[in-house]
């Protein structure tokens, strides 16, 4: 049977299959009575629900709280320094693929930091030890992922403390070891505040 015979139409089945982390659609056709522009729209609107389901979306985001509670401070400066603005400029490019922001949620972040130079030189030391490590290695986007992790760990603890509380996937032990070693700066442990 051919799809374009007047008042026949193939359905169609739809399976949702497992596959490398994501769900894949199965479309199965077969044969019955249903008017042909039917199952053009099934198909388109399936079709269309499947790439928006899937599609890295590189719209700006609004900033995303922890569901555990936490919640964003508050605003506590309307602007940046223009020498601060381009610094942020500068971290974006590089954490891209692992942690995209728009400029605008790296600097509505800054501005709801008590002073953001010291945050903004703790981001900077996280670059250029993520690019060290990462510079001339096949790693998954998951393993830098993990990378940004330890990093962000590293940031906040020694050496030790970091190793011994990174849950490692994608990253060896030894990888991490040399990881956390790039990252020369003073920990800055995370002030929380309750109200």
């Amino acid at each position: 049977m051919r799809l374009s015979e007047p008042g026949r139409r193939a359905p169609v089945a739809i399976v949702a299959t497992p596959g490398a982390g994501r769900w894949f659609w199965v479309i199965s056709c077969g044969t019955t009575r249903m008017p042909t522009w039917s199952t053009i729209l099934i198909v388109a609107l399936i079709a269309i629900g499947v790439v928006l389901l899937f599609r890295e979306s590189s719209a700006p985001r609004k900033p995303q709280t922890p569901s555990s509670g936490i919640q964003l401070g508050p605003i506590r400066h309307e602007t940046l320094r223009d020498a601060l603005v381009e610094r942020v400029r500068r971290l974006e490019p590089v954490f891209w693929e692992v942690y995209p922001r728009s400029h605008e949620e790296w600097l509505d972040g800054f501005k709801r930091d008590a002073d953001p130079e010291p945050e903004i030189a703790m981001w900077e030391q996280m670059a250029a030890a993520y690019s060290r490590f990462t510079h001339d290695r096949a790693l998954t986007l998951d393993a830098k992922r993990e990378a940004l992790g330890v990093l962000l760990l590293r940031s906040a603890a020694d050496e030790q403390s970091t190793l011994a509380s990174a849950k490692l996937r994608h990253l060896s032990r030894g990888e991490a070891k040399e990881l956390v070693s790039l990252y020369s700066a003073a920990p800055q442990p995370v002030k929380v505040l309750s109200r």
